[in-house]
């Protein structure tokens, strides 16, 4: 049954029509229905010209017993984000820290170039490498007005242990920590925008079923306990919602789950295998892949914005006869995907709503996921995890010889 024939059942039919946004192929519309129930039980290489075009922050002496430590810390992390020109004593300046560290807490004093005071803070983590790694998104974001990634994590898969497990690590590929046990495996994660909670598909049921995960306590539960199987999340820009493919009403769709009030609503009318779903930061809109058993394209879904109002669906056309793993850039201005060429992966963006696809990398590259600040994809290659700087095209592997690596997605 497909999905506008069981909630015509469960609901009643509404009737709706309206015109798709130009620049996109028109396909279908598909009525926002009423919520319904799910869940009943809880179970560097940067040039002289590019240096001379940052910020340039000067480092004070930093006091205290662990200050010497803190600061060569801080300058190495400040270095890595290549936002900033660490200065010399010599050279006139944009902006100077000062700071001091006892027993690894830290505090930190920003400054500007007439010495007004920017920000003042302390960081008591039990840690000096945590602690400094805060200072430095602190002092990035004050600067540039963009997260900083020294406190970004990513959460990907691999079959280190002999299955295909869940794994977090920091976004330079360090303090790799193992999420799921499951007996048979855990695949296609995502990462919640405070790194708080990581939803996953599981098959420890002998078939997929998505779960939410705490990180930092372990505690775990199943999104739905109704018939059929789900699996693909992705977490909505503020976290309050999940995408997801649900079989549960017959074929399998594109829903959005509530995650406060524990309800979900289709978005998606069954034509092929959707899945790979992705939140544009405005929450309105998803990208998805779908498989019509010619080759898997995207589509892009705007959601009403009242219950009732027909949600509309159409292609987005990106110039490759199959791409999957869509994922919109932070600021909503580019998407990346995984497309193929003959019988080669790839990784490739393209603007947003219109433009043309540039590819990132070749050879078997594939599930793209931006940085928080946009400026970088990491992606898997040959079971490797690499970190693309887009403008430079530069590239670092960040985590290798652990299994084989797939499906990295970064922090939001």
């Amino acid at each position: 049954m497909t999905c506008r024939a069981m909630f015509f059942v469960l609901l009643g039919f509404t009737a709706a029509y309206a015109t798709v946004s130009r620049g996109a192929e028109p396909v279908k519309e598909i009525a926002w229905w009423r919520k319904i129930p799910l869940i009943r039980h809880l179970s560097s290489g940067e040039s002289a010209a590019s240096k001379t075009s940052m910020p340039r922050l000067r480092l004070a002496v930093f006091s205290g017993g662990t200050g010497a430590s803190a600061r060569a810390v801080l300058q190495e992390e400040l270095l890595n984000s290549r936002e900033f020109f660490v200065a010399t004593h010599d050279e006139a300046v944009d902006f100077t820290l000062e700071g001091s560290s006892i027993g690894g807490r830290v505090s930190g004093r920003l400054l500007d170039q007439k010495g007004r005071q920017l920000f003042e803070r302390s960081y008591a983590a039990p840690g000096l490498d945590e602690n400094i790694k805060a200072l430095t998104d602190d002092i990035i974001y004050t600067i540039t007005g963009k997260p900083g990634l020294a406190t970004s994590r990513m959460v990907f898969v691999s079959d280190k242990s002999g299955r295909k497990q869940v794994y977090v690590c920091n976004s330079d590929g360090k303090e790799v920590q193992q999420l799921t046990h499951d007996r048979l495996a855990a695949v296609a994660p995502t990462i919640s925008p405070d790194a708080s909670m990581v939803a996953f598909t599981s098959y420890r049921s002998g078939f997929p079923t998505v779960h939410l995960m705490d990180i930092h306590s372990g505690w775990e539960r199943e999104i739905s306990d109704t018939p059929g199987s789900s699996a693909g999340p992705a977490f909505s820009p503020d976290g309050s919602r999940l995408a997801l493919v649900m079989s549960f009403i017959g074929n399998p769709e594109i829903f959005v789950s509530d995650l406060n009030a524990n309800t979900a609503a289709c978005i998606s009318d069954s034509f092929g295998a959707p899945g790979s779903p992705s939140w544009h930061p405005d929450g309105r809109h998803i990208a998805f892949s779908n498989d019509d058993g010619q080759g898997s394209s995207l589509y892009i879904v705007k959601m009403p914005d009242k219950e009732g109002q027909p949600a509309h669906f159409s292609r987005w056309r990106t110039g490759y006869s199959h791409s999957t793993d869509p994922e919109w850039s932070p600021d909503g201005r580019q998407v990346a995907f995984t497309a193929r060429i003959g019988n080669q992966w790839i990784v490739a963006i393209k603007t947003y709503p219109n433009g043309t696809s540039r590819i990132i990398q070749r050879g078997g590259a594939m599930h793209p996921s931006w940085s928080p600040n946009g400026r970088y994809l990491c992606y898997t290659q040959h079971g490797e995890l690499f970190v693309h700087e887009i403008t430079t095209g530069s590239r670092r592997s960040v985590l290798k010889n652990f299994g084989r690596i797939t499906e990295p997605r970064w922090m939001r």
